[in-house]
């Protein structure tokens, strides 16, 4: 569980940890407790920004519920910052190309290609889910890979990618709500909010979030 306060992108109070399957029952709490400590009230607040996936379908859920139910009660405008973006900022590496993977089971990743200039993050693979196979064939250069997908395949990256490939170290392979505060600070000064009552996570899975007529 990642939280934060910002004020115009700069955090002034964070709470970072690991957590184990009570993220629903402690979400709350935890931003209660935030506020507490940044002394500021909910109405305090101008924005609430998010990771809006791809990523863990109860978590994004569960994220965004709880966005969804603070902003419409305390009219809060919201912003949802794509996950992979956030992942990919843990590496501001000048001119490298940056390549986040997130585990999305099945054999698959969640996946894109970034690179960055004059400090600004540049997309070069749409988001998509799909076979590690498939995604090294749309690298194209030298990379680094993140994201909690290298558990599962590091050693099939390093046998099959044509290029070289460095891997970060695990305290990057998760976003930070620091980031994602940043990245919806400036998503904010262009007005790209999001609207609350419609918001949809991007799941990227259509077969996970479809509900099929089991009657024969």
């Amino acid at each position: 569980m990642s939280l934060t306060v910002s004020d115009n992108g700069r955090a002034i109070a964070a709470f970072h940890r690991v957590m184990d399957q009570r993220q629903c029952e402690q979400l709350l709490p935890q931003i209660d407790k935030l506020l507490k400590k940044a002394k500021l009230k909910l109405k305090d607040i101008g924005c609430i920004a998010f990771s809006k996936g791809p990523g863990s379908l109860t978590a994004l859920r569960i994220g965004a519920a709880t966005v969804k139910g603070l902003a419409l009660a305390a009219k809060i405008k919201i912003i949802g910052v794509p996950t992979l973006d956030a992942l990919a900022y843990n590496i501001k590496e000048e001119g490298s190309l940056v390549v986040p993977v997130v585990d999305a089971r099945r054999g698959n990743v969640y996946a894109s290609a970034y690179s960055f200039r004059s400090g600004k993050l540049r997309q070069h693979l749409k988001y998509s889910v799909g076979p590690v196979a498939e995604l090294l064939k749309s690298v194209k250069g030298d990379a680094v890979f993140l994201g909690d997908g290298l558990v599962a395949y590091r050693k099939t990256i390093e046998d099959n990618f044509r290029h070289k490939a460095g891997f970060a170290t695990e305290k990057l392979w998760y976003p930070r709500a620091e980031t994602v505060a940043y990245l919806a600070y400036e998503l904010a000064k262009k007005k790209k909010f999001e609207e609350a009552d419609k918001f949809v996570p991007m799941y990227l899975y259509p077969k996970d979030v479809q509900v099929r007529n089991l009657k024969k």
